[in-house]
């Protein structure tokens, strides 16, 4: 840091919560919302598509993991992308994106075109989640900036709520023998998800630059008024900046930065973490109406998935709590260790003719309890990835955990459907086994970031 410099985490911490910080919490927790419809979306109508392209079990789990391994893909782009041209224009363009085919799947022909159109959609939302989670991260005071991004995951399971209200109201209550309107319901679902391209109507208006980036690229005065202008809206001072800003080595940004040695074991660690909530995530949920279905607990399967979606809610309210109580390593770690254990009573107490006891009251604790600490996990885990890496490579962080955290979900629905034959507890006995070992090495080795203004 220049001798006369402050730091830009200094100058927001200076900036009391107020009409911007609303604004801004508003834009991207709709978005997170919309994201949650357009990923979750294939689950519902993955049976439906099963039975009218005739699909085996390994290509209906290609096609639920198309979108992630685009997220793959957007994920280290985006990141890259925006600790290069900006959070706001990374978002404009990703949130054109992913809604575009999202729309355009509904005219899906097969197999195949199903396929590139739902990876193109996943890499809109990958660079979607690096440059939201980073820039909302960045415009946040210490005191609230973990709790909040922590709060910006529960907008995920809004999309749940959401996605299952459609889902039952386009593909159970208005279609009459699979149409709508004389349009295939399914088609009319992946339609209705371009509406959310209004989203970088609302950014690219409504959102200014990051000051972080501004700053990291060395045009501090326009750091400095992006600043001044929040303060002003929020009716308090501006910070009093006092010589330039800055954001440490804004001098040595690039995805090698992550392996230097200072970083290097930062980087291996949130790639793990990333790794087993999402094998965990969309191996599990990607089949989970079918697996629901399968297991006969339930009379209304759209009932039973809203109410799993609200404890996903209730997961990541806790933890936005817990976050600022007992710190982030401590809150991740604990709720990892509890999805690997409701995962393994989950599993067990399906009926499948193998290992499973066919208990209901297990089958259904377990899938609530898997479902409040996965949601959990994944909030926090977004806060704790934001502020563990510096500036210079925060999106690019991000986007390299997030881009391994998307192999593990590419295969995770694959592994789930060639599995399954061999019993469910065989096909969910990887997901305990990650959970549990990567939140025991992130509670003996981790990094809290609690208290510690972003570098």
């Amino acid at each position: 840091m220049d001798e006369g410099s402050q730091t830009v985490g200094d100058a927001i911490d200076e900036i009391p919560l107020g009409r911007f910080h609303r604004r801004l919490f508003l834009i991207t927790g709709v978005l997170w919302a919309a994201m949650a419809v357009s990923v979750l979306g294939i689950s519902f109508v993955l049976p439906t598509l099963i039975a009218r392209w005739n699909l085996s079990g390994f290509a209906a789990g290609v096609l639920g993991s198309a979108s992630l391994a685009g997220m793959m893909v957007g994920n280290t782009a985006g990141g890259w992308y925006a600790d290069r041209a900006g959070r706001k224009r990374t978002l404009v363009v990703t949130v054109t994106v992913f809604p575009l085919f999202t729309a355009l799947t509904a005219l899906a022909v097969g197999l195949y075109s199903a396929v590139v159109l739902r990876f193109l959609t996943g890499v809109g939302l990958g660079g979607a989640l690096v440059a939201g989670a980073t820039y909302l991260a960045e415009y946040f005071p210490t005191e609230n900036r973990g709790r909040y991004v922590t709060y910006l995951e529960a907008f995920f399971s809004v999309g749940s709520l959401v996605t299952v209200a459609a889902a039952w109201l386009v593909l159970r209550r208005l279609a009459t023998d699979g149409t709508v309107w004389n349009v295939a319901a399914w088609r009319l679902y992946f339609a209705a998800g371009g509406i959310p391209i209004l989203l970088a109507l609302a950014i690219y208006w409504y959102l200014p630059a990051s000051p972080y980036f501004l700053a990291s690229k060395g045009r501090t005065e326009a750091a400095t008024e992006r600043l001044a202008s929040v303060a002003r809206e929020n009716d308090a001072a501006a910070p009093s900046v006092g010589g330039s800003l800055s954001v440490g080595r804004s001098d040595e940004a690039g995805l090698r930065r992550l392996f230097d040695v200072d970083l290097r074991g930062t980087t291996l660690l949130m790639a793990g973490l990333w790794f087993g909530v999402n094998l965990a995530y969309y191996g599990i949920f990607t089949w989970l109406p079918s697996t629901v279905q399968a297991a006969g607990y339930v009379d209304s399967l759209y009932r039973y998935l809203f109410v799993v979606a609200v404890f996903q809610l209730l997961g990541q309210v806790s933890a936005a709590y817990l976050i600022e109580v007992i710190g982030r390593k401590w809150t991740v770690g604990s709720y990892m260790l509890l999805g690997g254990a409701a995962t393994y009573l989950f599993a067990s107490a399906i009926p499948d003719g193998t290992t499973g006891t066919g208990d209901q009251t297990l089958f259904t604790v377990g899938l609530f309890a898997m479902g409040f600490a996965l949601f959990g996990a994944w909030a926090v885990l977004y806060a704790y990835t934001a502020e563990i890496f510096p500036t210079e490579v925060r999106s690019s962080g991000l986007g390299f955990a997030g881009t391994v955290g998307k192999v593990a979900a590419t295969a995770g629905p694959v592994l789930f459907g060639t599995l399954v034959q061999f019993g469910y507890l065989a096909a969910l006995a990887p997901v305990t086994v990650v959970l549990v070992v990567a939140g025991l090495v992130l509670l003996a080795v981790g990094r809290e970031t609690k208290d510690r203004t972003l570098i």
